[in-house]
């Protein structure tokens, strides 16, 4: 049951790229076997699922992004013990054999909880190039909350969590742990702006300025392309993962998880208690 929810729940959070590795698989214990070589640092709602797009696009193989862990969900553990030890002092902090264990699939690192580990993943993979997908922190904060924080409050979510509790009920636990961290405490406005605008003036201290791109997507190809170093596609710039796409896709997913839940859990009960009282009728 829990795969085949996670299957549906992924055609419909992330349709199916060449380069995407799809299906459940532990990391602990896993090598690497591709270099990392791009990080991309900024916030969620700033266009990075666009960049994992684009990055594929271009041929990098295996973009890691919050939905990759919405997809694997045996990804949880190592993602929470890893930001226990950062943010709250609990366990061993994370260095590079950890982080080839957990991305050691990936050719580049894009939204949370990626980007929450920049000195981690520098420190790991420094031959990497950086991008810092920028947004203004006010539209950033008013995509957020329309998006993310639409979801995450909902009903329906919470009760799709609690129906799936293998597959979305890990992820929304350590979703809201990652919200914790870079909205900080009661997710406020003033409080998330902060920690917003904090992270990209370090991100902008720690990186070397000829391997950092600060980027906005509405720029398109040309700075990016020119950046890595790769040939401007013939297609347009990906444009995912808008306000309305956001909300369209986890709907879908949460109404994936009532149709597979009914199907495999009422449907059965049903179905036998009207073989029950058939059989009673027959015998009175």
């Amino acid at each position: 049951m829990r795969k085949t929810i996670s299957t549906v729940v992924e055609s419909v959070m992330a349709p199916p790229s060449p380069t995407r590795q799809t299906g459940w698989f532990n990391p602990r214990g896993a090598k690497r076997t591709v270099p990392m070589k791009v990080l991309v640092l900024g916030y969620p709602r700033t266009g990075t699922a666009s960049m994992r797009d684009a990055l594929e696009i271009l041929g990098y193989n295996a973009v890691h992004h919050m939905q990759s862990i919405f997809a694997n969900p045996l990804q949880n553990e190592m993602w929470t013990e890893a930001i226990d030890a950062k943010f709250f002092g609990r366990g061993k902090p994370y260095g590079k054999e950890e982080w080839d264990q957990l991305l050691g699939h990936c050719q580049a690192v894009t939204d949370s909880p990626g980007m929450m580990f920049a000195e981690e993943l520098l420190a790991a993979y420094p031959d990497a190039k950086v991008i810092l997908t920028n947004r203004d922190p006010d539209r950033w904060w008013k995509s957020f909350t329309e998006s993310i924080g639409a979801v995450v409050s909902s009903t329906g979510y919470r009760l799709a969590a609690f129906l799936d509790p293998q597959s979305l009920g890990k992820f929304a636990e350590l979703s809201q742990l990652i919200r914790s961290v870079i909205l900080g405490p009661g997710a406020t406005e003033d409080e998330a702006k902060r920690r917003f605008t904090a992270h990209y003036e370090n991100v902008r201290k720690i990186v070397p300025k000829d391997k950092l791109l600060e980027f906005e997507v509405k720029e398109g190809w040309g700075p990016l392309c020119a950046f890595l170093g790769k040939d401007i596609p013939a297609t347009d710039f990906p444009n995912t993962n808008d306000k309305q796409m956001f909300l369209a896709q986890f709907e879908g997913a949460i109404s994936a998880i009532y149709r597979r839940f009914a199907l495999q859990t009422l449907l059965p009960s049903f179905l036998l208690t009207g073989i029950f009282f058939a059989a009673y009728a027959r015998g009175s």
